[in-house]
């Protein structure tokens, strides 16, 4: 019989928190959700949380940019998808300019009513949204560092992506 070493479990709890957190999907009735793993710059613990319209938060490449990109990365994968309307990630960008991974996802056809896209579809959007690393700082009126709620939408038709609205 081997004996293991009394410090082995501890060791692979050490090991297991430094690991990088999988993503993961939650959906519920009340919504759905990306990667729902929560980390928190603990620099932006006292800045307050604001809408990125009230704080210039857009992020800084043209809609036109970010659509060709994104058409680009989904050809890449040389995947068919098909359906038109909206897929909106909703997340939070943090006071250092890190998007922060728990991402809501939005999902509604042409007609702005709810619906569900192939999930291949949206985990590659969403593989998209995280190579975008230029996210902003931005700051209140009264000059603090904020982090501020934000959402990429993309418009869909006929399954390919047509335009992206910040």
């Amino acid at each position: 019989m081997v004996k293991l070493p009394k410090q082995l479990p501890i060791v692979l709890l050490f090991i297991l928190f430094y690991l990088p957190a999988r993503s993961q999907n939650f959906s519920y009735e009340g919504g759905e959700y990306m990667d729902t793993t929560t980390t928190h710059n603990p620099a932006c613990a006292k800045s307050p949380f604001v809408p990125y319209f009230s704080v210039g938060g857009k992020y800084p490449r043209s809609s036109e940019t970010l659509a060709a990109e994104a058409t680009a990365f989904l050809q890449r994968r040389n995947q068919r998808y098909s359906g038109s309307g909206y897929v909106t990630f909703r997340f939070v960008v943090d006071c250092a300019g890190y998007r922060l991974p728990k991402t809501q996802v939005l999902q509604t056809n042409a007609n702005y009513q709810a619906t569900h896209f192939r999930k291949e579809l949206v985990n590659e959007l969403y593989a998209y949204l995280q190579t975008l690393k230029d996210w902003r700082t931005v700051t209140t009126s009264n000059g603090m560092l904020a982090n501020y709620f934000t959402y990429l939408t993309f418009k869909i038709s006929n399954g390919k992506v047509v335009a992206v609205i910040p």
